[in-house]
């Protein structure tokens, strides 16, 4: 693997370890405070947005956290989808022989 993908590889994992450390903060704000003094939704939809659905999924998984928000429960999937057939197109432009993408990004 070369250096791109390593860092790229090292963004979705430090974005969703971040969504999903923000989740269990976020629940137990809740359970301190028995109202909401937690994180912003904005906040969570901004992270899921910028690479870290997966771990926002897990995050209501694993605390049973926002499962009941319909934002969350529709948006989260739709953001995760987006994001595999991103990471699959890229993915293959950049194993294809016939696509350099070093040529797709300006020096």
């Amino acid at each position: 693997m070369t250096k791109e993908l390593y860092l790229a590889l090292a963004y979705v994992i430090l974005i969703n370890l971040t969504t999903f450390v923000m989740f269990y903060i976020d629940k137990q704000e809740h359970r301190r405070h028995r109202h909401p003094h937690g994180i912003s939704t904005h906040i969570f939809m901004t992270l899921a947005v910028l690479g870290g659905s997966l771990g926002e999924l897990l995050g209501m998984w694993a605390f049973h956290h926002k499962r009941h928000h319909k934002e969350y429960l529709v948006l989260l999937p739709i953001f995760l989808l987006a994001q595999i057939i991103v990471a699959a197109v890229v993915l293959n432009m950049y194993f294809s022989t016939d696509v350099d993408v070093h040529d797709l990004v300006p020096a």
